[in-house]
Order: structure tokens, then C-alpha cells, then sequence
């Protein structure tokens, strides 16, 4: 005969499996600020590229 498990065994195994769900939202949304900012920095170095130099290399004669 098998053995019944105990109600706060069934309740510390749920927790446990929230907190995983909980650590693979914050790596999801870790990962997600990371590229955020990454095309965040891309599209800002390439738009200050595209703007004209405010001192030009040689001083006009």
C-alpha cells in the first residue's frame, strides 16, 4: 500500500514550481531589456551618424 502525501509536502512542491516560473519570467524579461537597449544603442549611434560634424576637420580659408 502506498504511502499518502502529506497536504504540506503537495504545498512546498506548488511553491517550489512557482519560484521556477518566477526565475524564467526575470531571465525573460532580463534578456528582453538587454536587446531593448542594444537597438536602443544601435539606432542612436546610427542616427548621431547621420548628423552633420558641428566642427568641420579643416578650418575654412
Amino acid at each position: 500500500m502506498r504511502a499518502r502525501r502529506s497536504p504540506s509536502r503537495f504545498v512546498a512542491d506548488a511553491s517550489a514550481v512557482v519560484r521556477s516560473d518566477e526565475r524564467v519570467i526575470l531571465l525573460f524579461l532580463v534578456l528582453l531589456s538587454i536587446v531593448a537597449l542594444a537597438v536602443f544603442l544601435h539606432y542612436t549611434v546610427s542616427l548621431l551618424d547621420g548628423l552633420p560634424e558641428v566642427l568641420p576637420a579643416e578650418p575654412p580659408r
